[in-house]
């Protein structure tokens, strides 16, 4: 399979348990926006869970999965989306909250 093939696009990604709920909520409304302005990211499905870090008691380890038909359109769509004022700033409460690796 090569790059240009995926469908699949991951990311993982740790914060602060007292986070836990501020980041629920963040990706709630990013997602909620997304479904209603669909022509935003170009993907099908989207999962997103977490786990506790087993290393770090104070932190979680968060993943995010999202299906794509075409690699090029949604990393195209996930630059452009940016553009749009509303989605920029969920962007900037979900990056506000990642723990630098």
């Amino acid at each position: 399979m090569t790059t240009t093939d995926k469908t699949v696009e991951t990311m993982q990604y740790r914060i602060l348990k007292a986070n836990h709920q501020k980041m629920v909520s963040a990706l709630a409304k990013a997602l909620q926006y997304q479904r209603e302005n669909p022509s935003l990211i170009h993907y099908s499905l989207s999962r997103t869970w977490f786990r506790e870090d087993p290393d770090n008691p104070e932190q979680e380890i968060w993943m995010f999965m999202d299906e794509a038909k075409s690699h090029e359109a949604y990393a195209s769509s996930m630059v452009s989306s940016q553009a749009d004022p509303q989605l920029a700033s969920y962007t900037q409460q979900f990056k506000e909250m990642i723990i630098p690796e």
